[in-house]
């Protein structure tokens, strides 16, 4: 990836996103082993108490990891306001420089929006929408009681100067989320906001069914069926089931193959997945992956399809670094060679920066993080579209 090719490349093209966990990372876990062990819950020979306690525990280090620490009133210790803090830095920062790439691209034709596809149910993007005032568009209409429509995509936006009437589009981020949010909830047949009394009831009930197992990224299916055989006899059996009720009320999807707990939260999936699914059939698009591994199934078969019946399409993917790199090369089956135009790159920091020596005003970093993404990749982009920025932030 050589940053002036690419300048030019942006130009021209539809840009999208598709992001991953491993941008929250810090502040939010990664789903690890989460997924796998859940999966082989279900498929071990245990008592049905056995096999729920474990469920329970392995729902509750993701509830209590990613879901409540998005909400408002969940209170961070110091080191967790340190990586909240960064972790919305690097958000905001990413707009600021992708906002600069589209209001300075120069190809009329193309509009001046980008798809943001996310597999994240956390709030990131919205508190980021929110403090550098892009314009932005969730998919909510409505002020009493916003609803989400997939129609409320299929928008643009210009602005119109006061004294001359002169008319221009203006940036805006399309945020598309694909497993949901901590903040949807199912009222009737729509999805609406939520004001997050779910997550306080799942949480109240997590306190008085008390300590489960205790999952870490080191746990496996048999040392987790040790230490609920321990405990099955003190488990409160009516207050587990009560956990998985009141969980099943968060409008995710859930960390397993069999993903949906609503059959309208499985429409709104398969939706947002065929709008992807055609951002990836048009001319000259272009699809950024960060912090995504293509460990899922559906995500990775709609995106090796597209790639493959449209030459014109370009996948980006930033590996973390080289080990990662070759994680993402065998999710994606390079080994079998499914890619028929030669039309994605996988790249690590060490490989970006060998493709760029000629620019002085690259910094060689030693992971792509969402911070070292931003400084070495998108600001320098933004840089090379508009070089006034630096004249500006040298004042």
């Amino acid at each position: 990836m050589n940053l002036n090719i690419l300048k030019n490349t942006i130009q021209s093209c539809n840009i999208n996103f598709l992001i991953g966990s491993g941008l929250s990372r810090d502040y939010l876990i990664t789903l690890g082993n989460i997924e796998t062990l859940i999966e082989k819950v279900e498929t071990t020979e245990c008592e049905e108490i056995v096999k729920n306690i474990i469920k329970a525990s392995l729902f509750k280090r993701y509830f209590e990891e990613v879901m409540l620490k998005n909400v408002d009133s969940y209170i961070m210790s110091e080191s967790e306001i340190t990586d909240f803090d960064a972790t919305l830095k690097n958000y905001k920062d990413f707009l600021k420089w992708l906002n600069t790439i589209l209001l300075y691209r120069y190809m009329p034709i193309h509009s001046k929006q980008v798809n943001l596809f996310t597999t994240n149910i956390d709030l990131f993007f919205e508190r980021a929408f929110e403090e550098t005032n892009v314009e932005s568009n969730d998919g909510f209409k409505g002020r009493i009681k916003p609803v989400f429509n997939l129609s409320n995509f299929q928008k643009s936006y210009k602005k119109t100067s006061l004294h001359y009437k002169n008319t221009s589009e203006i940036p805006v981020f399309n945020l598309l989320k694909l497993h949901g949010s901590v903040n949807w909830r199912k009222e009737n047949e729509n999805i609406v906001l939520s004001d997050f009394s779910e997550i306080h009831e799942a949480h109240k009930i997590l306190g008085k069914l008390g300590v489960i197992i205790n999952v870490t990224d080191e746990s496996t299916i048999d040392s987790l069926k040790l230490d609920a055989e321990k405990i099955k006899s003190s488990i409160d059996e009516t207050l587990l089931m009560s956990f998985f009720e009141s969980y099943n009320k968060i409008q995710v999807v859930n960390p397993t193959k069999e993903k949906f707990k609503t059959t309208l939260l499985n429409t709104y999936y398969y939706e947002l997945l065929r709008l992807f699914a055609n951002e990836m059939e048009k001319e000259n698009t272009i699809l950024f992956a960060m912090g995504f591994s293509f460990a899922d199934e559906h995500i990775k078969e709609i995106t090796i399809r597209a790639l493959n019946s449209n030459p014109t399409a370009q996948l980006y993917i930033f590996a973390f670094d080289n080990q990662a790199k070759t994680a993402i090369e065998n999710n994606l089956e390079f080994s079998k060679n499914r890619f028929l135009n030669g039309n994605i790159k996988v790249i690590d920091p060490a490989t970006f920066y060998q493709s760029n020596l000629e620019d002085e005003n690259l910094e060689k970093v030693d992971n792509f993080n969402f911070e070292n993404i931003n400084k070495v990749v998108f600001e320098n982009l933004a840089l090379k579209v508009n070089p006034t920025i630096r004249l500006v932030d040298a004042k």
